[in-house]
Protein backbone atom coordinates (compact mmCIF):
# COMPACT_ATOMS: atom_id res chain seq x y z
CA UNK A 1 0.00 0.00 0.00
CA UNK A 2 3.11 2.50 0.99
CA UNK A 3 4.52 1.83 -2.55
CA UNK A 4 1.45 2.73 -4.05
CA UNK A 5 1.18 5.71 -2.87
CA UNK A 6 4.72 7.12 -3.47
CA UNK A 7 4.61 5.47 -6.73
CA UNK A 8 1.29 8.04 -7.42
CA UNK A 9 2.61 10.71 -5.59
CA UNK A 10 5.80 10.18 -7.98
CA UNK A 11 3.52 10.07 -11.35
CA UNK A 12 1.51 12.82 -10.13
CA UNK A 13 4.83 15.41 -9.47
CA UNK A 14 5.73 14.27 -12.58
CA UNK A 15 2.53 15.09 -14.13
CA UNK A 16 2.54 18.62 -12.47
CA UNK A 17 6.13 19.23 -13.56
CA UNK A 18 5.24 18.70 -17.05
CA UNK A 19 2.26 20.71 -16.91
CA UNK A 20 4.15 23.41 -15.47
CA UNK A 21 6.90 23.04 -18.06
CA UNK A 22 3.94 23.27 -20.74
CA UNK A 23 2.72 26.34 -19.36
CA UNK A 24 6.17 28.01 -19.03
CA UNK A 25 6.78 27.09 -22.81
CA UNK A 26 3.52 28.92 -23.74
CA UNK A 27 4.22 32.08 -22.05
CA UNK A 28 7.27 32.18 -22.96
CA UNK A 29 6.25 31.71 -27.09
CA UNK A 30 3.48 34.62 -26.21
CA UNK A 31 5.91 36.64 -24.80
CA UNK A 32 7.95 36.24 -28.33
CA UNK A 33 4.93 36.77 -30.44
CA UNK A 34 4.48 39.99 -28.16
CA UNK A 35 7.73 41.39 -28.94
CA UNK A 36 7.64 40.45 -32.94
CA UNK A 37 4.43 41.75 -32.71
CA UNK A 38 5.28 45.07 -31.92
CA UNK A 39 7.91 45.06 -34.36
CA UNK A 40 5.73 44.13 -36.89
CA UNK A 41 2.92 46.63 -36.09
CA UNK A 42 6.56 48.98 -36.55
CA UNK A 43 6.86 48.15 -39.83
CA UNK A 44 2.55 49.06 -40.88
CA UNK A 45 2.56 52.33 -39.17
CA UNK A 46 6.10 53.17 -41.05
CA UNK A 47 7.37 54.10 -37.37
CA UNK A 48 11.04 53.29 -37.18
CA UNK A 49 11.02 53.87 -33.18
CA UNK A 50 8.07 51.08 -32.38
CA UNK A 51 9.94 48.53 -34.87
CA UNK A 52 13.57 49.13 -33.03
CA UNK A 53 11.71 48.49 -29.53
CA UNK A 54 10.13 45.66 -30.89
CA UNK A 55 13.25 44.14 -32.25
CA UNK A 56 15.52 45.31 -29.07
CA UNK A 57 13.35 43.57 -27.17
CA UNK A 58 12.82 40.18 -29.38
CA UNK A 59 16.62 40.22 -29.14
CA UNK A 60 16.44 40.34 -25.46
CA UNK A 61 13.74 37.75 -25.21
CA UNK A 62 15.33 34.96 -27.30
CA UNK A 63 18.79 35.09 -25.92
CA UNK A 64 16.91 34.83 -22.32
CA UNK A 65 14.09 31.86 -23.76
CA UNK A 66 16.14 29.86 -26.41
CA UNK A 67 19.89 30.96 -25.74
CA UNK A 68 20.72 27.80 -23.38
CA UNK A 69 20.24 24.11 -24.84
CA UNK A 70 19.50 22.80 -20.94
CA UNK A 71 16.95 25.39 -20.13
CA UNK A 72 15.17 24.41 -23.74
CA UNK A 73 15.65 20.90 -23.05
CA UNK A 74 13.81 21.18 -19.23
CA UNK A 75 10.72 23.15 -20.99
CA UNK A 76 9.84 20.49 -24.05
CA UNK A 77 8.37 17.28 -23.68
CA UNK A 78 10.56 14.42 -22.91
CA UNK A 79 10.19 12.90 -26.33
CA UNK A 80 11.27 15.84 -28.21
CA UNK A 81 13.48 17.24 -25.81
CA UNK A 82 16.80 15.75 -28.33
CA UNK A 83 15.16 18.45 -30.41
CA UNK A 84 16.53 21.39 -28.19
CA UNK A 85 19.38 22.13 -30.07
CA UNK A 86 17.13 23.68 -33.14
CA UNK A 87 15.36 26.22 -31.07
CA UNK A 88 18.91 27.41 -29.83
CA UNK A 89 20.27 27.51 -33.49
CA UNK A 90 17.11 29.67 -34.14
CA UNK A 91 17.66 31.67 -31.52
CA UNK A 92 21.01 32.61 -33.11
CA UNK A 93 19.69 33.04 -36.25
CA UNK A 94 16.74 35.31 -35.24
CA UNK A 95 19.20 37.46 -32.83
CA UNK A 96 21.40 37.42 -36.08
CA UNK A 97 18.54 38.88 -38.40
CA UNK A 98 17.02 41.12 -35.31
CA UNK A 99 20.89 42.82 -34.93
CA UNK A 100 20.34 43.26 -38.85
CA UNK A 101 17.16 45.36 -38.34
CA UNK A 102 18.61 47.40 -35.56
CA UNK A 103 22.00 48.20 -37.45
CA UNK A 104 19.99 49.32 -40.39
CA UNK A 105 17.03 51.45 -38.86
CA UNK A 106 20.17 53.36 -37.07
CA UNK A 107 22.26 53.94 -40.32
CA UNK A 108 21.88 57.53 -41.23
CA UNK A 109 23.62 57.55 -43.96
CA UNK A 110 21.55 54.70 -45.66
CA UNK A 111 18.36 55.89 -47.46
CA UNK A 112 15.05 55.11 -46.50
CA UNK A 113 14.17 52.83 -49.45
CA UNK A 114 17.21 50.67 -48.65
CA UNK A 115 16.24 50.54 -44.76
CA UNK A 116 12.93 49.61 -45.46
CA UNK A 117 14.15 47.03 -48.09
CA UNK A 118 16.33 45.75 -46.13
CA UNK A 119 14.81 45.50 -42.62
CA UNK A 120 11.81 43.78 -44.17
CA UNK A 121 13.66 40.58 -45.38
CA UNK A 122 15.50 40.30 -42.07
CA UNK A 123 11.96 40.63 -40.68
CA UNK A 124 10.57 38.12 -42.89
CA UNK A 125 13.96 36.25 -42.52
CA UNK A 126 12.96 36.03 -38.38
CA UNK A 127 9.32 35.28 -39.21
CA UNK A 128 10.97 32.12 -41.00
CA UNK A 129 13.14 30.90 -38.19
CA UNK A 130 9.82 30.99 -35.74
CA UNK A 131 8.06 28.79 -38.14
CA UNK A 132 11.04 26.48 -38.97
CA UNK A 133 11.60 25.80 -35.42
CA UNK A 134 7.90 25.11 -34.80
CA UNK A 135 7.68 23.04 -37.63
CA UNK A 136 10.76 21.01 -36.49
CA UNK A 137 9.94 20.93 -32.77
CA UNK A 138 6.73 21.17 -31.90
CA UNK A 139 3.59 19.74 -32.92
CA UNK A 140 0.10 21.25 -34.33
CA UNK A 141 -2.34 20.48 -30.78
Amino acid sequence: MFKKGILGLVISLGLTTGLAANDTLKADMARLAKSVSVAQAGFLANDKAMTLAGVIQLKKDVKEILGDEKSIKALLPEEIQYKSSIATNTAQMIEKYAGQIETTLNDRSMRMINQQMRTQTAFTEILDQCFRCHNLVRDWK
